[in-house]
């Protein structure tokens, strides 16, 4: 047994150390006490990745790209974080309080692309899932019973997803060999890149066993930002900690526990502007996002900047155009950012 997990990890070490300078996030969800349910993610990236959020509305019609392209319309509202000039849904919510994001995966092998079958690019695949879907339940039972025929698109890029709902049910899916792979989890969940994630909780069980809490390594590799979010996320407090509850606006566990996961994601960042002319592998942490799907608020983090904006769900008007708000820029924003978003027609204009 011992040898076998000493393979897994030299095979997971292999991995880190083989991968391109690309997407190397991070991504967890916190189950706290009164149905308290907030996820945070980070976005590793070797360049800016022009990060802007939109708001888009229900009952429109989508079309993914491609020979065959994928229709649905939107059922749910939602509000979506992407990345290269629009290219990538990397993170959203929607208004029953469905999260979803996207990580790199190196062990991604998509399927060959069918001009018979209605095709949907990876990319595109949260949004697919935020428009159509209020439950982890709904999303699994839709994906096993009518698989998409997943594509990989332009530009390339392996990934994996995670979904999580209010309940604090989690799936994680993977495209192995053609494949989708789930996984399913109830409550606290830590997610980052290679190995696959089958690999990645045996190697987890390898290393629980020797105490997280005191024993969690440091560096910026896949495992160990699992492990290190792992063992921190084990120790934070499910209920309001009367010790730091002052600090705390309103003294609400709520906030509490959004801060609790920032701070996780913090600590499993990478410094920001990094050189990566010693390792070409490390990626700055671009931003951080936390989301409380039982408030429906969505917080980011920007780490070029002092700025912590925040969107709230429930104040927003799913039913009025697609609107979007820059948070690459350059310019200092603060706070509540709910209503500043511009109609997609004049930003493309300005």
């Amino acid at each position: 047994m011992k040898k076998k997990l000493l393979a897994l990890l030299c095979g997971a070490v292999f991995s880190a150390a083989t991968l391109t300078a690309a997407e190397a996030c991070t991504r967890i969800t916190f189950a706290a006490n009164d149905n308290i349910v907030v996820t945070g993610r980070n976005m590793d990236w070797d360049k800016d990745d022009l990060l802007k959020v939109h708001i888009l509305p229900r009952n429109v019609q989508r079309k993914s790209e491609g020979n065959n392209p994928l229709s649905w319309e939107a059922k749910y509202g939602s509000v979506v974080a992407y990345s290269f000039n629009d290219k990538f849904a990397n993170s959203g919510m929607n208004e029953k309080g469905l999260q979803a994001d996207l990580l790199y995966l190196g062990e991604t092998r998509y399927n060959e692309k069918s001009l018979k079958e209605k095709a949907i690019p990876a990319r595109t695949l949260i949004q697919y899932i935020l428009d159509n879907f209020a439950t982890v339940a709904e999303a699994k039972k839709a994906l096993e019973t009518k698989p998409l025929h997943i594509t990989d698109g332009e530009p390339s890029l392996g990934l994996h997803f995670i979904v999580t709902d209010t309940r604090g049910d989690n799936v994680i899916i993977e495209i192995i060999n053609g494949e989708l792979k789930f996984h399913s989890r109830e409550g606290n969940v830590v997610m980052t890149n290679d190995p696959s994630y089958d690999v990645m909780s045996k190697i987890y069980e390898y290393y629980k066993e020797k105490d997280l809490s005191r024993n969690m390594p440091g560096s910026p590799g896949s495992v160990d930002r699992f492990m290190r979010a792992a063992g921190w996320l084990e120790q934070l407090s499910s209920d309001k900690n009367e010790a730091f509850s002052k600090l705390v606006p309103g003294e609400e566990m709520t906030m509490q526990a959004r801060m609790s996961v920032l701070s996780v994601m913090r600590n499993v960042s990478t410094p920001f502007a990094i050189s990566t002319d010693k390792n070409p592998e490390n990626s700055t942490t671009v931003w951080r996002e936390v989301s409380d799907l039982k408030n429906k608020v969505m917080m980011f983090d920007l780490a070029g900047s002092p700025s912590t904006v925040w969107i709230d769900l429930n104040k927003v008007d799913f039913i009025q155009g697609e609107r979007v708000f820059s948070l690459s820029d350059g310019e200092i924003k603060h706070g509540d950012i709910t209503h500043q978003f511009i109609p997609v027609a004049k930003a493309a204009n300005e």
